[in-house]
């Protein structure tokens, strides 16, 4: 981080001549950073909403964020869990096959949850059953709450030096965490639902 805000203001007067170039330089950035997931992803993303606006900003954020972390699905999918199959497999297997029928919703909620950094939402993802198109989906709708909200505060700060010193209880305020809960147990009832009606069915 010492080094992107040394050199933040040349990049700011580049963004103001290239806008479109540098979203773009950025868009790679991030998803490079996302990919490997690095901590200081909700400095970037706070970053991108004071230098791009919330429209592109997010944007830019969130499927950097989604790309980056289907990057770090699939090297860990295809190479750690190659190596370390004996020892989860039994787990993996298991939780699978719970969370089978409302898998999307799963994940959706999981990605939601505030707290676990992503470099652990990843690994514990890439070790489950689950298809790519429900991982990029999951990440990208399961990860816009908090990081809409992240460029948004990026947004409306004045001094770009403060979002270096961004503090956890300024992101994580009370009505983002009531709103992600009530997002969280709207899916949470669909999961009910979709369970009750499957024992209806396998009973009739």
């Amino acid at each position: 981080m010492d080094f992107i805000f040394s050199n933040i203001h040349n990049f700011i007067a580049f963004t103001n001549d290239n806008y479109f170039i540098s979203l773009l330089l950025f868009f790679i950035f991030f998803t490079f950073f996302a990919s490997i997931s690095l901590p200081g992803l909700s400095i970037l993303a706070a970053l991108s909403g004071y230098i791009y606006g919330i429209f592109f900003g997010f944007f830019a954020v969130i499927f950097a964020l989604s790309l980056g972390s289907f990057v770090f699905f699939l090297i860990s999918k295809f190479f750690l869990r190659t190596i370390f199959h004996k020892y989860y497999n039994k787990y993996s297997e298991n939780l699978s096959n719970y969370i089978k029928d409302s898998s999307f919703e799963y994940l959706i909620i999981f990605r939601m949850i505030p707290g676990p950094p992503l470099l652990l939402q990843n690994i514990l993802l890439s070790i489950l059953n689950i298809s790519a198109f429900k991982f990029i989906v999951s990440s990208f709708i399961g990860l816009t709450p908090l990081n809409l909200a992240v460029v948004y505060i990026g947004n409306k700060i004045g001094n770009i030096q403060n979002i270096r010193n961004l503090s956890t209880s300024e992101i994580f305020t009370w009505d983002l965490i009531l709103f992600i809960f009530l997002l969280i147990l709207i899916i949470s009832i669909r999961i009910i639902y979709k369970k009750n009606n499957k024992n209806k069915k396998t009973l009739i």
